[in-house]
């Protein structure tokens, strides 16, 4: 049995445990005790179940699948969604994680989970009530478009999210990514890991903060962020002083940073230039040794941040996270973290079957990989058949069709592809950005 294959299935039998059933039910014990057309474990699998169809057409097709000759509404349906705790999903892929790094079967570079940290608008209906909870990111004399803020500390090495949170739409990506730290080790126990922070992130508390923890990180720096110390680098790769002198320290005066910055009086910074595919010429800023990391690795780690932004693009593409069942706020952060569970689970099974292929293919001329699209597209076929299935034997069957199903579909590696990023475009793919409820 592969490592994936094993953490699914206990996922699904956390599903059933009696202790995640009481956290399901939001502290009240009378939730999903009746009997149901849609009991809790069939409220959950619907969700792992989504397709992107309408919602009428997605409760059709599974109840014709799971309970035939059964049929339940859309407002029925619903109404036992908002029995949900919406942190449920939330709870359920952080059980799978810390299966995945119990098992020590993960890369690292150089001995250090490589994450990233970057958040991203989210297109949700747009409501008096979503407007007020979350705001709107449009310009003046536009119509508004309610947006989440999701903050995400993502292991670009191994394609998990390790940490998600669902913010109003402007919010302080560094602050929520120090409290997301804090959390980390609940998942990846002591393993070292380094973080990699883009433009935005940096801030003079921040880096002592992650230095008194001893945290290692590597930071895209503005021209704007230490100035002087950025014009006066003499070469490529260089420790500099930093001098917390009344300037730096005035923002802060009254604060505890305010008095850990003169406590320090001066921190010191590795400042990295590195030269962009674009021609342009940026400045790293790190406390990564220069003994243990030399200055193209440190750009090379730099580049793999990327991996957040194609994990974005995955949610919102490939598993249509935009493409909501309703408007109502908990019904929202249920979709969000249900399709962030499932975009864990299918890159734990996609990374299993790499991992069986780059063993086979040695001998190929050009290295392959899974077509992540088409691998997505089985799982959510197919995943539902393993859920519902009861025989053990038979769900051992069905995986291994869809780990075989899976590594016939591959394209060739292109390194070093990257695309640009579009700005200003707030609307979604979807008509309001959800499927119409009623």
């Amino acid at each position: 049995m592969k490592h994936s294959q094993k953490r699914t299935f206990m996922d699904i039998e956390k599903m059933t445990a009696d202790e995640f059933k009481a956290f399901c039910r939001s502290g009240n014990k009378n939730y999903f005790t009746r009997i149901r057309k849609m009991p809790l474990q069939d409220l959950l699998f619907t969700m792992i179940n989504r397709k992107g169809l309408t919602l009428a057409l997605e409760l059709r097709n599974y109840m014709k699948l799971a309970h035939p000759g059964v049929s339940i509404s859309k407002p029925g349906y619903l109404k036992q969604r908002m029995k949900l705790n919406p942190d449920a999903f939330l709870e359920l892929y952080k059980y799978h994680n810390r299966n995945f790094y119990a098992d020590s079967t993960f890369s690292t570079y150089k001995d250090h989970l490589i994450l990233a940290a970057d958040g991203s608008d989210i297109n949700i209906p747009t409501t008096a009530e979503t407007l007020k909870l979350y705001g709107s990111a449009s310009r003046k004399n536009t119509k508004p478009q309610a947006q989440i803020g999701l903050g995400c500390i993502y292991d670009v090495m191994n394609r998990m999210i390790l940490e998600s949170d669902c913010n109003k739409v402007k919010f302080d990506e560094m602050r929520l990514a120090e409290k997301q730290m804090e959390r980390i080790p609940e998942t990846i126990g002591n393993m070292p890991y380094i973080i990699i922070m883009d433009r935005g992130y940096p801030s003079t508390p921040a880096f002592i903060h992650m230095m008194d923890k001893d945290i290692k990180f590597i930071v895209r720096l503005k021209s704007s962020d230490y100035k002087k110390e950025q014009s006066s680098l003499v070469e490529n790769d260089q420790l500099v002083k930093i001098k917390l002198d009344k300037s730096r320290i005035r923002h802060y005066e009254g604060t505890p940073d305010g008095e850990r910055m003169k406590e320090l009086g001066e921190i010191s910074l590795r400042m990295v230039k590195i030269l962009l595919e674009n021609g342009s010429l940026e400045v790293l800023a790190t406390n990564l040794s220069q003994s243990e990391f030399h200055t193209a690795e440190i750009k090379e780690l730099y580049h793999m941040r990327w991996g957040i932004e194609t994990a974005y693009e995955t949610l919102k593409s490939r598993l249509q996270l935009e493409n909501f069942t309703g408007t109502k706020p908990i019904l929202l952060l249920q979709d969000i973290y249900s399709t962030i569970y499932l975009s864990n689970l299918a890159e734990d099974i996609i990374l299993d079957t790499e991992c069986e292929l780059d063993q086979k293919e040695t001998s190929r001329k050009h290295k392959m990989t899974i077509n992540q699209t088409i691998s997505i597209g089985i799982l959510k076929n197919d995943l539902i058949y393993i859920l519902l299935e009861k025989d053990n034997q038979k769900k051992n069957i069905l995986f291994q069709q869809i780990y075989e199903d899976i590594s016939k579909n591959l394209v060739p590696v292109r390194p070093d592809r990257h695309y640009t990023r579009t700005k200003g475009q707030l609307a979604g793919k979807y008509s309001n950005t959800h499927k119409r409820a009623y």
